[in-house]
């Protein structure tokens, strides 16, 4: 079978054959989980051997071609994103084998982080407008159903409200792709950026504006961000991780990417709009985060916050604002995983997540400690980890780009982080206790994929080597800055 398609079937038949095999087993259930992300992984390291040495692979289901087929490709880009994506999913289920436990009903769960997980594969491999809205759709109503997952009051209030936003998101999608349809008669991508130089401005202009609403609604760039804060910070560890750590990422920052870069990125005014909603991100999101008692609303406040870092870098665009968008993707993914997980752990323990309540967890779970010093340095851009480098090459990028201004709020904003979470290192995890300190750490069935996730935040800072750079970085690079659907061959076909 096509190498391309795989990462979806292996999830899709996943989702269905774990109910079927494993329904009342919820450790069995787990075990079969991981087991087809490892193979889903493994997918995405084959790709990534065909792609990355420079190319990219193009195939249609069926057959089919343009304009009847669905087109799917795997360029360096996309299988970046399909590394990244399976290898925080793979962590955050190991982790779960242990925390999901308290819960009922562990089957649906993952169940659904299947689903999920193929609806972003889907996403990522998608070539044809319609195909990314249905796996969006797919990955996003999973999601829902995720963050109420606990079945309390908070959650499902905070899953209502996901829902409302999400399905606004939807129409904004559909307005847009009807529109599409209704003026080039295609919804596939080739054959529509091939088309886009032919239409009105002023209808260019409604298309545009409603896909970064769309998508940007779900990147939660300010102000499409409401919604963000209650759903990571109410769910399950597990869930705000793959949410935080990866979803809005490939739901939201890499279609809005895809579509500002690859398909109308002769659309100058596109750039100055993410510029503009990258800048209010970072602040809005960096002063909420910073008045913040509970550490995973805290955690998810400083996701909006970061994710501004990566609306600038694709805004500004060239080599550095592209090179640096993406280190940061990679270097907020992970690390934001990891402090998901490490609040999960402590409040695992502690029974709550309020700083406030929480006094000298370091004494108690020097472990988690540690790994939450990594995840909190790692988002601050603590050098030498890989966030210090990507802050610093979109610093660079703006400063070069005449924008000297949003440089200088990159630097406010950094400084911000830095003290956010230095106040609740203080505050919750060094603060000094009276009476005796047992240490009473999560199993090790925790800690490991939180200490595998601090390794890689660890790690991300060599991305910037030369050989390695060259390798995995700068395919990516050429793909958001200088590849075109317009240009792409319908000839050029994968096995």
């Amino acid at each position: 079978m096509n190498l391309i398609v795989m990462p979806v079937v292996i999830y899709l038949g996943a989702s269905f054959l774990v109910p079927l095999l494993f329904r009342r087993d919820g450790e069995k259930a787990c075990l079969a989980a991981c087991l087809f992300t490892i193979l889903g992984l493994a997918v995405s390291v084959l790709l990534a051997v065909r792609v990355f040495p420079g190319g990219r692979l193009i195939t249609y289901a069926g057959g089919w071609e343009n304009p009847m087929g669905i087109a799917l490709m795997a360029d360096g880009l996309s299988v970046l994103f399909l590394l990244v994506t399976n290898l925080v999913s793979l962590l955050v289920l190991l982790f779960s084998a242990t925390y999901m436990k308290r819960y009922t009903g562990t089957v649906n769960f993952y169940v659904l982080v299947l689903l999920m997980l193929a609806g972003m594969n889907g996403v990522l491999v998608s070539m044809d407008i319609w195909n990314i809205f249905v796996f969006f759709e797919i990955a996003s109503l999973a999601s829902f159903v995720l963050v109420a997952f606990g079945l309390g009051a908070e959650e499902m209030e905070a899953s209502l409200r996901y829902t409302v936003m999400g399905f606004l998101s939807s129409v904004f999608i559909l307005f847009a792709m009807a529109m599409i349809y209704g003026l080039t008669g295609t919804l596939n991508i080739p054959d529509f950026a091939r088309e886009v130089s032919c239409l009105p401005q002023s209808h260019l202009w409604f298309i545009v504006s409603l896909f970064i609403a769309g998508f940007g609604l779900k990147m939660a760039l300010v102000p499409f961000h409401s919604w963000l804060p209650d759903a990571h910070s109410t769910a399950p560890a597990p869930v705000s991780a793959l949410l935080s750590g990866i979803f809005v990422k490939v739901i939201g920052f890499y279609c809005v990417m895809r579509i500002s870069l690859n398909v109308f990125g002769h659309v100058a005014q596109v750039k100055t709009v993410l510029l503009l909603l990258g800048s209010l991100s970072m602040v809005v999101g960096g002063v909420m985060a910073y008045g913040q008692k509970n550490i995973k609303r805290m955690f998810a406040y400083s996701t909006i916050s970061q994710l501004g870092y990566c609306a600038i870098g694709i805004g500004i665009g060239g080599y550095l604002g592209c090179l640096g968008a993406l280190m940061h993707f990679i270097g907020h993914a992970f690390s934001k995983s990891l402090l998901f997980l490490s609040a999960g752990a402590v409040e695992y323990m502690e029974g709550t997540s309020e700083s406030e309540d929480l006094r000298g967890i370091n004494d108690r779970m020097p472990f988690t400690t540690l790994v939450s010093n990594l995840g909190m340095f790692g988002i601050a851009g603590v050098p030498p980890l890989g966030n210090f480098w990507s802050k610093l090459i979109i610093i660079l990028a703006a400063v070069g780009a005449g924008y000297t201004g949003i440089a200088l709020l990159c630097i406010l904003v950094a400084v911000l982080t830095l003290s956010y979470f230095l106040r609740l290192l203080r505050t919750a995890y060094y603060s000094r206790t009276e009476g005796k300190k047992e240490k009473r750490e999560v199993p090790v069935s925790m800690l490991a994929p939180m200490f595998a996730l601090g390794a890689v935040v660890l790690l991300t800072g060599l991305l910037l080597l030369p050989p390695v750079r060259s390798i995995i970085l700068d395919g990516a690079v050429r793909v958001m800055k200088d590849f075109s659907y317009r240009d792409l061959s319908v000839s050029v076909i994968a096995e």
